[in-house]
């Protein structure tokens, strides 16, 4: 059984064949006991609880709204880390199924934390022997027997030149120069790739992503309508997205003042593309990928006309190129 997981900052989306995606917030923190939760509302419930090192932590939505200390993943400096072990069970209590049992997982790292310290640590964490229990499923044992770690945007290039089976389905892109911006929750990387090669001189990584505009938008949010979500990012994650919040049981458009964050955050990415590849003319393609693409398209389209994306939402865009390259790999 193949696993493909993207563990970001923001995010943590995985995929497998035949089943539908997983992404969920990369918020981790102890459970607690929860004394009442009505069933009137079907989704209440259903949150993701799991056992690491014999303790219980909540994932996602239900550490954000439950757990007392709740930490992203950016909190945690060490690769291999508890928190990124119990986002790793999350997604194999969801995707690995009870009679699978040896697995091979494709992953990836950003461009800053891709060497060999790291690739090593997150190797370490997956391989092996595991044991999965989420509350409400089914117990799953498997052994990990394989690991394939790739530069976290290369996914998104993978996604574009091969198949659904792993077949090489664009030789011209995957024989050309490419470059690839991968818009994050806190950073923003920037991939050369030749011949599907990573060209060190042209990739470097920038401590800029949706976080840092959704923090300013948070600050106005507070100012122009009195929202205090400067520590809840998630909500303002799917405010901008709707461009749309809700003041006193009202819908109120905020398109106005997401616009200009979201335009300047833009010229920060294209001036650092500009320095690393100029105006992109030795370029076969600029691809735009990751949680923050979607927004930031239409900007960066004017400074790079040839800019592709990968179809259907950009979050998954990274690991659907991990699944397609582990197939390609391992299967």
């Amino acid at each position: 059984m193949i696993l493909a997981i993207d563990i970001g900052y923001g995010y943590t989306k995985a995929l497998a064949l035949g089943a539908q995606p997983f992404l969920v917030a990369s918020l981790v923190g102890p459970a607690e006991a929860i004394r009442f939760e009505s069933d009137v509302i079907e989704e209440n419930g259903n949150g993701i609880a799991v056992k690491v090192a014999d303790r219980w932590y909540f994932v996602g939505e239900q550490a954000e709204l439950q757990s007392a200390s709740a930490a992203q993943t950016l909190d945690v400096t060490r690769t291999g880390s508890m928190e990124q072990k119990a986002l790793f069970y999350a997604a194999a209590s969801e995707l690995v199924g009870t009679k699978d049992t040896e697995v091979a997982v494709i992953s990836g790292l950003p461009v800053g934390d891709f060497d060999e310290t790291n690739k090593a640590a997150l190797a370490d964490m997956l391989k092996g022997e595991h044991v999965v229990e989420r509350r409400g499923k089914h117990r799953r044992a498997f052994k990990v027997t394989g690991t394939y770690t790739l530069p976290q945007a290369m996914g998104s290039l993978f996604a574009l030149v091969l198949d659904k089976r792993g077949k090489l389905v664009d030789g011209d892109l995957a024989a050309g120069r490419v470059g690839i911006v991968d818009i994050g929750t806190h950073t923003t990387n920037f991939i050369l790739v030749d011949r599907l090669r990573y060209v060190e001189t042209g990739s470097d990584s920038i401590t800029t992503g949706m976080g840092e505009a959704l923090g300013k938008i948070a600050k106005d949010l507070k100012r122009e309508h009195g929202l205090d979500w400067g520590l809840q990012l998630g909500k303002v994650d799917r405010a901008v997205r709707a461009r749309e919040v809700e003041i006193y049981g009202d819908p109120v458009n905020i398109a106005g003042l997401v616009t200009p964050h979201l335009s300047a955050m833009a010229d920060t990415v294209v001036s650092k593309a500009r320095t690393l590849w100029g105006g992109g003319v030795e370029l076969k393609a600029v691809v735009l990928t990751g949680g923050g693409a979607r927004e930031l398209a239409p900007h960066v389209r004017r400074a790079y006309h040839h800019l592709r994306q990968v179809g259907g939402d950009p979050q998954l865009a990274n690991v659907t190129g991990y699944l397609r390259a582990g197939l390609r790999r391992f299967g």
